[in-house]
């Protein structure tokens, strides 16, 4: 019988999610999603430039 491979648990890196969260933002499902909730767009612009996280 085979045991399932663990998880890392441990967090990446606060770097390694705001590279990944650039990532997101340039890709096309973040386009779409964008496109589908007008709200959603008009909260990001809001939010543009805070500083959301110490």
């Amino acid at each position: 019988m085979d045991c399932p491979r663990r998880k890392n648990l441990e967090m990446e890196t606060e770097e390694h999610y705001r590279k990944k969260a650039k990532g997101y933002r340039i890709s096309a499902e973040y386009g779409k999603m964008v496109s589908l909730y007008p709200a959603l767009e008009t909260s990001i612009k809001d939010c543009h430039g805070e500083n959301l996280i110490d």
